[in-house]
């Protein structure tokens, strides 16, 4: 894949790890009528399961941060807008 090679070197090695969990059900996705169709069912299947366990991450420090009686929301507000006044 020549064109995998031009892409930066974090998302070279962000991809490979994606096809080397998708490549654990090359037996399922190869059955499917459309193989190349499957395998990207499964990519974003994989990459899904990350995003949601990312979400639970954040929902579990969120929790955590409130406990503490942090307004979390303030906090990311005040953050944004000093940001964007930068810019």
């Amino acid at each position: 894949m020549e064109w995998v090679e031009e892409l930066p070197d974090e998302l070279q090695a962000s991809l490979e790890s994606l096809l080397d969990d998708v490549e654990h059900q090359e037996n399922i996705y190869l059955n499917a009528q459309n193989a190349s169709v499957g395998q990207i069912w499964v990519a974003m299947s994989h990459m899904m399961n990350r995003v949601q366990k990312l979400e639970q991450l954040v929902s579990a420090q969120r929790k955590a941060l409130n406990e503490t009686e942090v307004d979390v929301d303030e906090h990311l507000d005040q953050r944004l807008e000093e940001s964007l006044k930068r810019y």
